[in-house]
């Protein structure tokens, strides 16, 4: 019973949102030892509705669970090469704090910060969902409990080396504090979000969730094989990965940790009422508390809202979109997080291109001669063509081209624009360079997803990226000509970047690219309203984690 003791302890300490009255003591959990008498995430199945995600059935409750793994994996890839990123500029870290930080020193300590950031709330919406497994009986519910506990220590465990680590490093440096402290709506990032960041990694409620937590961990191992856990490929990973990253969370807490607790007690107590945006705060974990599960698979967007920007859709056209609490790119700064190339379907190339004479005069210039746009691209791609012109999942014809976690892939609607936000954006090219972008687009399908955002490779593509290489400007394509950015040392493209120079663009006879739709989600309102230019110049300046959107 000491266990179990141990994980109420825990879960009463973890504050859970304030929206939801305390919960009554469940029955003591029988100790799992005790002999046996019991996804830029793909949505879960359509039984999957139930409000929490315990009282999911057992086969949808088992896969979405294996995604988050997934996803942990990535994050903790992800904290693990900013680490090194940091190691290499440790000079800039621990430059003397009276000599202040050239601009260009400021981007890469701002960058790498909203990196950080966006790893840390990303783990964080992992470990909140299944943060109530101490509730679910170990022995009548093995699954449930066992890969509950899995995630909600594999997470936490995460957080605290990487957060603990990344605090030590700024600690007492009044010039970098303050400067991580400012907002930035140019990578998505609140005013005191570190100093909110730190309340929370280095609080001792999150350090007595450590201890209780690595406690159980070495007395779970018996759920784990019953409920089948230990057989997937990813658990003895999360294992692993629980037990070096509380070393290191361990070592740091016992270092600095009573200093970092006294500071962060006098921070809580002071600013009790203040407005949250790390999702494990008060705001947003009250709205998430509510929402959290309810929302996997039911966009804000309804397909009756898709069909009508569908109509407005040309072949070329660039889409950005976002889903709250399943963004893709994570790691990347900005409220949008994701990018698409809309190609149509076959009858719309025909309509858009076959009758432009400069399409034409292009494709006389190419093996066969071909006479068509659809010709040239099932000679080039017959495969690609086959699968292009059949339907998706879903029944519907294929319309997109976008790279995703299983790679660059033909989507339809329902995957590509049956979401929470949809930004539509027309490139002012020729027809003759969207043909030619498209063309692009269709070679690059089905490469892997680039999870290093390595803008220097064609071997794997991120989602900007396959935008970007479509449409980059060449001898023979204007193309769309957009800058990388610096985001941790590392030149790439976040999504919220095409956005921004939409805006900078817009009031210049020379822009780029033209509106065409936004579809604006509203939390509050579990919907979508139709938003216009102004909202959506004006969108990717939104805090990233700041989702709540009223």
């Amino acid at each position: 019973m000491l266990a179990t003791s141990l994980l109420l302890a825990q879960l009463t300490l973890a504050s859970p949102p304030p929206s939801q009255a305390p919960a009554p003591a469940p029955a003591p959990v029988a100790a799992p030892v005790a002999a046996p008498s019991q996804a830029e995430a793909p949505r879960p199945a359509p039984e999957a509705d139930a409000a929490n995600i315990y009282d999911w059935d057992d086969e949808a409750f088992t896969a979405q669970a294996q995604r988050d793994l997934e996803s942990l994996q990535r994050y903790a890839t992800g904290l693990r090469g900013l680490q090194e990123q940091i190691r290499k500029n440790l000079a800039l870290y621990n430059q003397k704090q009276e000599l202040p930080y050239s601009p260009e020193q400021k981007q890469t300590l701002l960058s790498t910060w909203a990196a950080f950031f966006d790893y840390f709330a990303s783990t964080e919406v992992i470990r909140q969902r299944y943060w109530d497994f101490v509730k679910v009986p170990a022995l009548t519910q093995p699954k449930k409990h066992a890969w509950g506990f899995l995630l909600t220590h594999g997470a936490l465990t995460t957080i605290l080396a990487h957060g603990l680590t990344y605090a030590e490093l700024t600690n007492g440096k009044k010039q970098l504090e303050v400067l991580l402290d400012e907002p930035s709506s140019d990578y998505g990032i609140p005013a005191r979000a570190f100093s909110r960041f730190k309340e929370k990694t280095i609080h001792v409620a999150t350090a007595t969730q450590l201890f209780t937590g690595d406690t159980y961990r070495e007395q779970i191992r018996p759920v784990l094989a019953k409920s089948g856990a230990l057989d997937f490929k990813l658990t003895p990973w999360v294992l692993q990965e629980m037990k070096e990253n509380s070393q290191v969370a361990r070592g740091k807490l016992l270092k600095r940790g009573p200093s970092f607790f006294t500071t962060a007690a006098k921070d809580i107590v002071v600013d009790s009422t203040a407005r949250a945006i790390f999702p494990v705060q008060k705001a947003v974990a009250e709205w998430m508390g509510d929402t959290r599960v309810r929302r996997i698979g039911k966009p804000l967007i309804t397909r009756e809202q898709v069909e009508k920007v569908l109509a407005k859709m040309e072949p070329g056209d660039v889409v950005v979109a976002r889903s709250n609490w399943f963004l893709s790119n994570i790691g990347l700064p900005g409220f949008w997080p994701h990018a698409e190339l809309y190609v149509g379907t076959p009858d719309m190339l025909a309509a858009s291109f076959d009758g432009d004479a400069e399409v034409k005069a292009w494709l006389a210039t190419l093996p066969g001669q071909p006479k068509t746009l659809a010709e040239h691209l099932s000679h080039a791609f017959p495969e690609k063509w086959a699968q292009y012109t059949g339907k998706d999942e879903h029944g519907d014809a294929i319309r997109v081209i976008e790279s995703i976690s299983e790679g660059v892939s033909f989507t339809g609607p329902e995957h590509a624009l049956h979401l929470d936000y949809v930004g539509v954006m027309r490139p002012r090219l020729s027809k003759k360079d969207k043909a030619q972008a498209i063309a692009r687009a269709f070679k690059y399908q089905g490469r892997p997803y680039d999870f290093d955002f390595d803008f220097f490779s064609d071997s794997t593509l991120v989602c900007t990226e396959l935008v970007y290489k479509s449409y980059a400007p060449s001898k023979d394509l204007k193309g769309i000509r957009i800058e990388l950015v610096d985001v941790a040392g590392r030149r790439t493209l976040p999504a919220n970047e095409i956005v921004k120079l939409f805006d900078h663009e817009y009031d210049q006879p020379d822009r780029q690219l033209d509106f065409v739709a936004f579809l604006d989600g509203r939390e509050g309102q579990q919907g979508a309203i139709e938003g216009d230019v102004l909202s959506f110049r004006q969108s990717y300046q939104r805090m990233k984690w700041d989702i709540a959107q009223q």
